[in-house]
């Protein structure tokens, strides 16, 4: 993880170094409140394969591996601006964000990738107000969305590879106009994908490896910043939208895994892509001039479909019907 994905810190100058050494950090009540936050967490660590916690000990938050802190912008006081325990393989039975996570108040990067926490998530209201980035990314999450972090303005949101639940509400997609970077896959998701997705304004949006239903909609074409889209293995059903032809900037699109039908428009091979993955559908019908040349390029992948004479495809039996 960068500490500088974020340039744009309301609360913090990143110009300011961080200071470690006991000596030198005035230790102000945020970071008492902090350090008490910290120890609760270490309380529940019963396993720690890479002995962080053991430069857990003393007075100076600021100097505990994984924990970051910055000075305040205008200010002396030091604050915890950032969480960084990925793939540090923390476990416990009782491992859980609620009663850690809202209260360090003044964080603005939260990641936590590769980590045994579990629970469902914290409700953070009133508690986030500097909080631009979460990656929860493989943990042992479960519930619905946390419907809390649609208060946030966030530029980044990774919750792939955890148990979530339940529909994607149509707020994530209107209502966080700052998001980069969307990341729901390998997740528990259910019913149809939003016909709001177009006002998404992220640049890579992964949705795949979930329950979905119903079909692609046609306004995702719309998302004025999308570059990659993933809506893999799912149980998506309906045609390829060729509206996705006149997308601004898609350039990489994997819907494959699917019971998708039709074709691959040619609206959408005409355009300048760097991977169309559609393998493993239903589809049927002939590709293109343009399709053509982007599967002779090794661009397109229709493999696994039921298009007459292309090859490596189903069996006849499985195709019966589409």
């Amino acid at each position: 993880m960068s500490l500088l994905l974020s340039l744009t810190w309301s609360l913090f100058a990143l110009s300011t170094p961080v200071l470690a050494a006991p000596a030198t950090v005035q230790i102000t009540p945020n970071l008492v409140r902090d350090l008490a936050t910290i120890n609760g967490l270490k309380s529940h660590i019963t396993s720690d394969p890479h002995h962080i916690t053991k430069n857990w000990t003393g007075s100076n938050v600021c100097a505990f591996k994984g924990i970051y802190c910055m000075k305040k912008l205008g200010s002396s006081e030091l604050a915890v601006a950032s969480i960084d325990f990925n793939n540090y393989n923390f476990g416990g039975p009782s491992l859980l964000l609620t009663g850690f996570l809202e209260k360090l108040k003044d964080l603005s990067l939260f990641h936590i990738m590769g980590n045994g926490f579990t629970g469902e998530f914290p409700d953070l209201s009133g508690n986030a107000d500097y909080l631009e980035e979460i990656d929860v990314t493989n943990n042992n999450f479960h519930g619905r969305f946390p419907q809390t972090i649609l208060d946030l303005d966030l530029t980044y949101l990774g919750l792939r590879f955890n148990q979530f639940s339940g529909p994607i509400p149509d707020q994530i997609y209107t209502n966080m106009p700052n998001l980069e970077g969307l990341y729901l896959n390998n997740n528990q998701f259910t019913g149809p994908i939003s016909q709001h997705i177009g006002s998404i304004q992220v640049t890579e949006l992964s949705l795949g490896n979930n329950k979905l239903t119903g079909p692609i909609p046609p306004s995702l074409a719309n998302a004025p910043y999308l570059e990659a889209v993933t809506v893999h293995n799912c149980s998506l059903t309906g045609t390829i939208p060729k509206e996705l032809g006149s997308a601004k900037l898609l350039t990489d699109f994997d819907a494959s895994g699917n019971q998708l039908t039709g074709g691959v428009p040619e609206e959408l091979c005409a355009r300048k892509m760097t991977s169309l993955t559609v393998n493993d559908n239903f589809l049927t019908i002939p590709l293109g001039p343009k399709c053509q040349a982007l599967a002779a390029k090794k661009i397109l992948d229709i493999s696994g479909n039921c298009i007459p004479g292309a090859p490596k495809q189903r069996p006849a039996a499985e195709c019966k019907g589409h």
